[in-house]
C-alpha cells in the first residue's frame, strides 16, 4: 500500500471513529431493543460483507479477464475498484449510523456510542482486507502475466532488432566493399589510359626536342663552320699576301 492509499485509510478510519466518539457504554443485553438491535446489526453486516465480497469478486474477476486489452490501465482499474469500495461502505455506514440516531431513545444512544467502533473493526475492515487479498492476489496473477509478456515481447523485439541490424550491417559490408572494388577497377583502368596518353605525349615531346635540338645544333654548327671558314678565308688572304710580298721582294732583289 502506497502513504497516499494509507492516508485515505487514515482518514476514512478517523472519520468513522470520531463520529459519535469512543464512549463504550453499553445497553442492557437483555433488552429487546438490544436483542432487536443485535439481530439487526448481525444482519447488516453479514449484508455488507456478503455484498461486498460478491461485488469484489465479480469486479475483480471481470477486471482479471480483460487484463490482455487492459494492460496499461491495469493498475489505475486496481485503484479505482478500491476507492469506490471505500466510498460505498463508508457512506452506507454512516447512512446507517444516521438513522439510528433519529429513530431510538437514550438506550440507542449508548448503543451508538459504540457502533461507530463496532463497524469499522467488524465491517470495515473486514471489507477492506478483503478487497486488499483480492487486489493483490489478481495483481500477482496480471504482474506475472505482464512480467512474462514484456520479458518474451522484449526478448522477440532484441532478436528482431538483432537480426535486422546485422542483415543491414552484412548487406551495407557488402555494397562498401563492391563500392570499393568498383571504384579501384574504375580508377585503375582510368589510369592506365591516362598513362599510355601520357607515354604517348611524352614520347611525342622527346621526338619534338629532338627536332629542336637538331635544328638548333645545325643553326650552331653553321654559325660555327662559318665562323671557322671566315678565320680561314682570313688566314687565307693573309698568307697569300705575305706570300706575294716575298715574292716581290725576291723579284725587287734579283739583281743584287
Amino acid at each position: 500500500m502506497t502513504w497516499k492509499k494509507k492516508l485515505v485509510a487514515g482518514t476514512v478510519a478517523v472519520g468513522l471513529v470520531s463520529g459519535v466518539g469512543m464512549t463504550f457504554a453499553s445497553a442492557s443485553e437483555g433488552s429487546p431493543l438490544r436483542q432487536w438491535y443485535d439481530g439487526l446489526f448481525g444482519n447488516t453486516q453479514q449484508s455488507v460483507l456478503a455484498d461486498n465480497e460478491a461485488a469484489a469478486s465479480e469486479a475483480f474477476s471481470n477486471w482479471a479477464a480483460t487484463t490482455e486489452q487492459l494492460k496499461v490501465g491495469a493498475g489505475m482499474q486496481i485503484n479505482d475498484k478500491m476507492e469506490a469500495e471505500l466510498t460505498r461502505a463508508g457512506t452506507e455506514i454512516l447512512s446507517a449510523k444516521d438513522e439510528h440516531i433519529a429513530s431510538l431513545d437514550e438506550e440507542k444512544a449508548a448503543l451508538l456510542a459504540n457502533m461507530n467502533y463496532e463497524v469499522y473493526q467488524n465491517i470495515f475492515l473486514e471489507g477492506y482486507m478483503a478487497i486488499q487479498n483480492q487486489g493483490n492476489a489478481a495483481m500477482g496473477t496480471v504482474e506475472e502475466s505482464f512480467r512474462d509478456f514484456t520479458s518474451e515481447t522484449g526478448q522477440a523485439a532484441v532478436d528482431e532488432m538483432t537480426q535486422e541490424l546485422t542483415s543491414a550491417k552484412d548487406s551495407a559490408v557488402t555494397e562498401l566493399e563492391d563500392a570499393i572494388a568498383q571504384a579501384k577497377e574504375e580508377l585503375s583502368a582510368q589510369l592506365a589510359m591516362e598513362e599510355q596518353v601520357s607515354r604517348h605525349n611524352l614520347e611525342r615531346q622527346i621526338t619534338y626536342k629532338l627536332s629542336d635540338l637538331r635544328e638548333a645544333l645545325t643553326t650552331i654548327i653553321n654559325e660555327l663552320v662559318s665562323e671557322q671558314q671566315s678565320i680561314i678565308t682570313a688566314k687565307a688572304l693573309e698568307l697569300e699576301e705575305e706570300a706575294k710580298a716575298s715574292l716581290d721582294e725576291v723579284i725587287n732583289n734579283i739583281n743584287n
